[in-house]
This record gives structure tokens, sequence and C-alpha cells, in this order.
């Protein structure tokens, strides 16, 4: 099998793949808008689970300020994440078929009456951004996402800019997004987002899942990972990783 038949077998396999877990709308959804809003990838418990282990860190770290980051240390529920196949499928049609996770983080957001201005997530990068997808993000909606409790707001189209906005361009046509507690929420790294201000008491709980292609830096390194977590996964979560890929050489090896 040459190159150019080899991408139109994996072509045709993430087309069938995408058919049989019935992601035609969120396709439509990426390629438009530029995000989508992803449900029933996994059950209501692992969100539950995934939440409480977010606040059990909070509570560890006295109510972090920043997004703590790799997670993947942090237990078993943060490594089914980067897995879930409605998720990767997607990942798999923005970045490639060998994407990377580059980074998993949190957030806990509380009441406040300041919205996160609009932005793009295209970090260290020239304008024009890609014409293709480079980076992609996910949030794991651990409660329900409404403009009051503080939801993600996108401006639509955007991604087909490729660029960062500029002088607060795009805060009035910024749109929030409503999910269900249980859903998770991919965009393009081109898009611009922000997030709404949050008038409801309580808490917003949330997960960050930062995937990149291969040919990306990630953010993370995980070199040093506990070999535990590796044996007790399938070889593809070592790939995800970037443990697997040819761009970083520890020895010499043959081209393959």
């Amino acid at each position: 099998m040459n190159a150019a038949e080899a991408v139109r077998a994996k072509t045709e396999n993430l087309r069938k793949r995408i058919d049989g877990l019935q992601l035609e709308g969120n396709v439509s959804d990426l390629s438009i808008d530029g995000y989508t809003v992803i449900r029933d990838a996994a059950p209501l418990s692992f969100f539950d689970e995934l939440r409480e282990s977010v606040l059990h860190i909070n509570q560890r770290m006295k109510g972090f300020r920043r997004f703590p980051t790799n997670l993947l240390n942090e237990g078993i529920v943060f490594e089914q994440a980067v897995q879930l196949e409605k998720l990767n499928t997607l990942y798999e049609l923005l970045l490639g078929p060998n994407f990377i996770v580059s980074q998993v983080s949190a957030s806990v957001k509380r009441t406040t009456p300041k919205p996160f201005a609009i932005h793009a997530d295209m970090n260290g990068y020239e304008q024009p951004f890609p014409g293709h997808s480079v980076i992609a993000t996910s949030i794991f909606c651990c409660d329900e996402f409404t403009e009051d409790a503080g939801a993600t707001r996108f401006v639509p189209g955007s991604h087909h800019l490729r660029r960062h906005p500029v002088s607060g361009e795009g805060e009035s046509e910024a749109v929030a997004v409503a999910a269900p507690a249980g859903s998770i929420i991919l965009w393009d790294g081109a898009m611009w987002h922000g997030n709404c201000a949050r008038t409801r008491p309580g808490e917003r709980v949330v997960l960050h899942l930062t995937c990149n292609r291969q040919n990306v830096r990630p953010i993370e390194s995980y070199t040093g990972i506990d070999p535990e977590v590796l044996r007790r996964n399938p070889p593809e979560f070592a790939a995800l990783l970037g443990l697997t890929d040819r761009w970083e050489r520890r020895e010499m090896v043959r081209d393959r």
C-alpha cells in the first residue's frame, strides 16, 4: 500500500466510525460553527466521579487559582477521559490519526461578575494560522452549562478567520453554549471563545483536555509518568501521550 492508498484507507475508516457513532451532526457543527456539543460520550456516573476527583484536588491545593495540570497522574478517571471513543473520533477528524494529548487540566468556577475575555487558543502561532486545525480543546461538563452558570461562549464561524481577535473583537457576537451535565464541548483551536460571568451560586466543575497534531509540541511531558499507569491501559494510551511517536527519540533508530 502506497502513501496515498494509506491515507484513503484511514479516511474511509474514520468515515465509518463517524457514521457508526452517529456523529454526523457534530462534524457539521465543527465545520460550520467551529465547536460542537457531544452527548452520551460517557455515563453520567463517569462525570460524577470526575467532578468529585477535581473537587478533591481543588481542596488539596486550597482552591487553586490557576488550572492544575498533569492530571493523568491523579487517577484512573482522568486516564479514561482521554480515551473516550466519540471524543477521540472527532479529535482525529480535526487533528489527524496520530494526534497526541497536550494538556489535561481542570477548573472550578464560582460566582463571579466578570466574564473571561474572547480569545483563541493558538498561542505562539504567527498569523494567519495554518489552514487546517493544529490544536483542539474539549471541556467535560460536570455541571449544567447555561449563561448564568458561567458557560463557555463562542463566536460562531470565527475559526475561519485564522487569526486572533483584537481590541475586544467578538465580544458582542459571542453566544453562550447550553449543555447539560454529562456533555463534552469540543472546539477548533482557532475558535474565538471565552466564558460568561457566573451569577448562580455553587460551582462549575470542568475538565479541560487539549490535543495536538503529532508534530506540534505538547505543553506537558509524560516521559516520567508512573509505569503502573501505562501497564493498566492499552497500548493506544501510551501513543496518546506521545510516548511511541518518532519526534522525541531517545536513541538512534531506523526510520520506518
